[in-house]
């Protein structure tokens, strides 16, 4: 693997390149991302899977009886289905969330893709968002991986960030940056 693994040194990341690395060694990595983007887009659809996620009252045996109907239930990989039962079985199912986000941008990473956040105040249709992330292809002349964010706190304008990079004009910064001057 060629990219820099020191991004990933934290619990969530070493779980995240983990599982990278095994499923690569397995051959198993199509379908260990298709895995890991259905667990993604559901924590940021359902709040009672954050809940699930999240809470530590929750018993090991009941949190493993879900994840095997989860993984019967979405055709998940048993690779992956075994990782979120090691997460269970060492206290770190609550890092699920990171590990998702580590592991695409590893993904990116051995990929040579970058990965987009645009967040706006206004819901955009999927030919919309394909056409920013054509516009970034062009731009940045890089396979861009874009995720986006309806944020209404936002106002109006949009905010961008690629990697490190952050391009914020919306009008909630404007604002702040006036009142932060008074």
């Amino acid at each position: 693997m060629t990219q820099n693994t020191s991004n990933f040194a934290d619990a969530a990341g070493r779980y995240a390149l983990s599982l990278f690395e095994i499923s690569s060694e397995e051959k198993v990595l199509d379908q260990i991302e298709q895995n890991i983007k259905f667990i993604d887009i559901a924590l940021n659809q359902s709040n009672d899977l954050k809940k699930f996620v999240k809470n530590p009252t929750l018993k090991k045996i009941d949190r493993l009886k879900v994840i095997e109907e989860l993984g019967k239930k979405n055709n998940f990989n048993n690779l992956f289905v075994n990782f979120l039962k090691i997460l269970v079985e060492k206290n770190r199912f609550f890092f699920l969330e990171k590990i998702v986000k580590d592991f695409k941008n590893i993904l990116s990473d051995f990929r040579g893709e970058l990965n987009a956040i645009v967040s706006m105040p206004t819901k955009m249709s999927d030919a919309q968002i394909k056409e920013i992330e054509s516009m970034l292809n062009n731009v940045l002349k890089k396979k861009v991986n874009l995720d986006f964010k309806f944020d209404p706190s936002l106002i109006s304008g949009a905010k961008l960030q690629i990697g490190s990079l952050m391009v914020d004009d919306t009008a909630k910064a404007k604002f702040n940056k006036i009142l932060n001057n008074l």
